[in-house]
């Protein structure tokens, strides 16, 4: 039986296209034949090390050629990639590192919060993309020890691929285990589902270390297209890079479609976005009102939104066609998952009632890495559930309620964020909200939304209670607002309540008068 790994695939698919451009970027172009050159190289050099076969891997950067370079050739010679927010401060970076046991890191000399990680971790091997220190390895010597070596490395299907660090919006990072057979069945079934062919050119400019960005870049590469390689998010940045490098495909997460919506309206001039057939979106919910602007302003374009995560790749998807029919809804399964909502006792729910969503399907994580108990909490037997709720319809079409770590309890009543956030976009001055619960002596908890409104506007808080006064419960009616110039985010976009909540009570204590 032929193993499913990502290395034996992306090998096939690149010598297939060979001459054909793989990845673009302001580094220049590189082809399929290139990529593959580079990354046997690299999987040679890095065993050549002394890495062995399940080895750790760690990579920060920002997003370069060489980030793929690195996952491939990982890929190739058994290696376990761990990908670090290139963000992280020195202590972050320490604490992900020493967690994955990694035995390796590259880096970007850019990243200046790794220059002493020789230093502070002198049993590992640091490899320094840039001007190597002197206890450094630099890249170009590690590729030189790797010419013409292509790695003679028995890789499983079950082998880990890569340890992908969950983004933290509900408390430490973790390390979920995915394996080389979930990650080209991924690739496959993403494929299949969004229709991606060899003339397709994805234009990504999200991070490298979170999953969806990461894992499309090499789907693409995977069916022999090409990537279009931002280093960061520039919403004119992308609209040129459709109008001018013919992108025909992106993944957004919702607040960067409001952002080249607002560069699309403030535009000079009409951009040719005619190559442009589809948009994915996903990692949070996205707003209807979004939405209806992005079906209107790329009218012709094809927009998924998905439900998945780094545990288990695209879980749901709601295709083109069923956009303005399904409202606050994420979709159906993708091939070969199946979704069950339950209660608390672990028993299905019927149609329409809200509960835990369970999951089962091929591309399940095999855990999270070094942590037996909190994997035992997320999984029955080949069902694993990731602490989100929701229900579905009567089509079987998932609607995301919202995270249970999220879920107000107030006066003994549950209260979803997501439907008072909806509420509150109606008004167009509010460009963004995040609603939150936080303490309260008589309730438990109140509802609180904080608010960034449009540039120059100055909100009037009654206008706002009387909105949700009109489309809610009187009992969801936030009981304070607040009011900021941007909302706390991860790389991804994802916003971190979390933090609010904290802010929130950290303020409210400091604002106490002190009694002598």
């Amino acid at each position: 039986m032929v193993a499913l790994t990502v290395g034996r695939a992306l090998r096939l698919a690149m010598r297939k296209a060979a001459n054909r451009p793989a990845i673009r970027s302001s580094y220049g172009v590189m082809t399929h034949a290139e990529l593959n050159q580079h990354s046997d190289a690299l999987a040679a050099g890095l065993l050549g090390l002394g890495l062995k076969h399940g080895d750790r891997v760690a990579a920060a950067m920002p997003n370069r050629p060489e980030y793929v370079v690195i996952a491939i050739a990982c890929a190739k010679a058994g290696l376990v990639l761990v990908t670090l927010n290139y963000r992280y401060k020195a202590e972050e970076h320490s604490t992900q590192i020493r967690d994955s046991g990694a035995a390796a890191v590259i880096y970007a000399e850019s990243i200046t919060e790794l220059s002493t990680i020789s230093s502070d971790m002198p049993w590992i091997k640091v490899i320094c993309l840039g001007v190597a220190q002197r206890e450094e390895i630099s890249w170009e010597n590690v590729l030189d020890l790797g010419v013409g070596g292509i790695p003679d490395v028995s890789v499983s299907e079950t082998d880990l691929l890569y340890l992908g660090y969950t983004s933290g919006t509900t408390g430490k990072p973790k390390g979920a285990m995915v394996t080389h057979r979930n990650r080209v069945l991924a690739y496959h079934y993403w494929a299949l589902e969004f229709g991606l062919t060899a003339d397709d050119v994805l234009l990504h400019c999200a991070p490298f270390h979170h999953s969806a960005p990461f894992t499309f870049v090499l789907c693409q590469l995977y069916v022999g297209g090409q990537v279009i390689i931002h280093d960061h998010f520039d919403a004119t940045a992308c609209l040129d890079a459709i109008e001018k490098d013919k992108a025909t495909w992106a993944f957004w997460v919702p607040f960067m479609s409001e952002r080249i919506l607002d560069e699309a309206r403030q535009s000079d001039h009409a951009r040719d976005l005619s190559t442009f057939r589809m948009i994915i979106s996903g990692a949070a919910p996205l707003p209807t009102r979004t939405k209806l602007a992005l079906l209107d302003r790329f009218e012709g374009c094809a927009l998924h939104e998905f439900y998945g995560a780094t545990e288990a790749g695209v879980i749901t998807n709601l295709r083109p066609g069923n956009q303005t029919q399904k409202t606050r809804c994420v979709g159906q399964p993708v091939f070969d998952m199946e979704i069950s909502i339950r209660d608390e006792a672990g028993d299905e729910l019927p149609s329409g009632q809200v509960g835990d969503i369970w999951l089962r399907g091929p591309t399940l994580f095999s855990g999270y890495f070094k942590d037996p108990d909190k994997t035992a909490v997320m999984f029955s037997r080949e069902w694993c559930t990731l602490g989100d709720i929701g229900w579905v319809d009567h089509d079987n079409f998932l609607h995301i309620v919202d995270r249970r770590k999220d879920v107000i309890k107030s006066g003994g009543v549950n209260i979803y964020p997501i439907e008072i956030e909806e509420a509150l976009l109606d008004n167009p001055d509010v460009s963004e909200v995040a609603v939150v619960g936080v303490l309260d002596e008589v309730w438990g908890e109140a509802v609180h939304a904080v608010i960034v409104s449009r540039p120059g506007v100055v909100q009037d808080t009654k206008q706002l209670i009387d909105l949700c006064r009109d489309r809610l419960a009187g009992y969801k009616v936030p009981k304070s607002f607040e009011f900021r110039s941007e909302l706390p985010r991860n790389a991804n976009g994802k916003v971190l309540k979390r933090m609010l909540r904290e802010e929130y009570v950290t303020n409210s204590q400091s604002a106490k008068p002190h009694s002598n």
